[in-house]
């Protein structure tokens, strides 16, 4: 197929330029533009002796889990919080670890460890600008093996510059050494190991005259030729360039078509590493939760002192500071990697509760047998919140809450007077292709529900949601 599509393309190049070929343009264009005087020249080995590939890509600032064993990085990522073993022992993550414990205890890592590492952190970002966040006076001296993303932007005239500007996929067409490079207005041309770097007004009107047409490969669908991140076309396209488009659009489609047969394989692991990065992400949003809490306690000490109009705004603060504190407690206990029931907490009246809450959503509510329970207090409030909200939303009024306890089982009902049945369970509870915006919350909801030990129904009419969840405040699991 490959070959057949250069063939094609050689008959259409010839048939529309009878007297110059495709490639005699773009070679013309090459030798008249190598006659001009470039406004930079950079050695390519010079350049990655300065700022090594790993140093350059965009992608070395993302998590970069895929290249470790994920069980060493969830121990190593596990061990840091606390700065004490058990540590891994694997080779794979031995950069890692040094670096780990070296923050962990304060040790000073000389500038030769830092040119001999892999140079980014499993979390993304370079090891040196970690490091430095913890040890300031050493930037000068550690700048040099910083991501360019991580460094303060240079004037557009130096090389750091140029390559902080430089798009993504001319980055990597410049690690793999391209022949051209188009960066903005400027054109890069190589010339054995050396780039020319060339302005728009030099080299467009060069083009101009070789009848010739120049973009990043992202700005357009079909290209004669593609060097580095360059599309090449001719200004007069073929005729026939719509049956190849659909020949391409064939092609892709059948590449497709592969890629989800093969995706299936490794949605385990992806799955994996995306929760590894929400625990990183939730630990990380605890200092400023934190830091938010003492300021807050701060404005508390002083609350005589406060203006009377700011009272209102300062209870919201209190709330939303305390929310977020609870926010980031429940999604550590829920994102814990050894899949256990969440921790419970005992309520002593069910009907006081549930008649506090649905009072402050003014709903209504019913409770058959009152009693104490015990249930993880957030996750099924949150449970609850996004349930109502939708029956008030979605559904028709009155909402009406009934909550019963039965053998150890909590049975809570929000019921509107809509129309759904069982029958539309399977399509409002998709993510993504229900309707009226169901459907992610709902998602939500039963994740939560089946991570406390219990499950998410509908049945109807009337609209009626029935959640069911172990609450026998004398299981071995409830908090003290």
């Amino acid at each position: 197929m490959q070959k057949f599509l250069i063939v094609f393309l050689t008959l259409l190049s010839s048939h529309a330029w009878a007297n110059v070929s495709f490639p005699e343009q773009l070679s013309a264009f090459r030798l008249s533009l190598l006659a001009e005087r470039p406004i930079a020249t950079y050695a390519l080995n010079a350049i990655h002796s300065e700022y090594p590939k790993a140093l350059l890509v965009p992608d070395s600032l993302l998590p970069q889990s895929a290249n470790y064993p994920l069980k060493d990085l969830k121990r190593l990522y596990q061990s840091s919080e606390k700065c004490k073993g058990p540590w891994p022992v694997s080779p794979l993550v031995t950069d890692p670890l040094v670096f780990t414990r070296a923050m962990c205890f304060n040790t000073q890592l000389p500038s030769v460890w830092f040119s001999r590492s892999n140079l980014i952190h499993p979390g993304g970002g370079s090891y040196a600008a970690k490091y430095v966040e913890k040890f300031p006076d050493r930037r000068d001296e550690l700048l040099r093996f910083f991501h360019i993303k991580e460094r303060l932007l240079s004037p557009p005239e130096t090389l750091l510059g140029r390559l902080q500007r430089m798009p993504e996929n001319g980055i990597n067409a410049l690690n793999g050494g391209a022949e051209s490079i188009l960066s903005g207005d400027d054109l890069w041309l190589r010339e054995g190991s050396q780039y020319k770097v060339y302005s728009s007004d030099i080299w467009l009107p060069l083009l101009e005259k070789q009848h010739l047409l120049a973009s990043s490969i992202d700005d357009n669908g079909f290209c004669l030729s593609r060097i580095g991140n360059v599309c090449w076309n001719q200004k007069q396209a073929p005729s026939y360039w719509s049956q190849l488009v659909v020949i391409l659009a064939v092609i892709n489609l059948l590449w497709i078509a592969g890629w989800v047969f093969n995706r299936w394989t490794v949605k385990r692991r992806l799955m994996q590493e995306r929760m590894l990065v929400l625990q990183i992400l939730t630990h990380e949003l605890r200092t400023p939760i934190a830091s938010l809490g003492m300021t807050v306690e701060g404005f508390r000490r002083k609350f005589d002192s406060l203006p009377e109009p700011l009272y209102d705004e300062f209870r919201r603060l209190c709330e939303d500071s305390m929310r977020l504190k609870q926010l980031a407690e429940a999604s550590k206990d829920y994102l814990q990697s050894n899949q256990q029931q969440l921790v419970r907490e005992s309520i002593p009246s069910l009907e006081d509760w549930l008649g506090y809450l649905c009072e402050e959503r003014q709903v209504e509510l019913q409770v058959k047998e009152d009693g104490p329970i015990a249930v993880n207090i957030y996750w099924l409030t949150t449970s609850l919140d996004n349930l109502i909200s939708n029956a008030k939303k979605y559904g028709k009024t009155p909402v009406v809450v009934f909550a019963e306890i039965n053998n150890g089982q909590l049975a809570i009902r929000v019921q509107d007077q809509g129309r759904l049945t069982a029958k539309d369970w399977k399509t409002i509870r998709k993510p993504f292709v229900s309707e009226k915006g169901l459907g992610l919350g709902l998602t939500i909801v039963e994740a939560m529900i089946e991570r406390m030990g219990g499950r998410l129904t509908l049945s109807g009419p009337p609209t009626t949601f029935t959640l069911e969840i172990p609450c026998d405040p004398t299981n071995d699991s409830v908090a003290g």
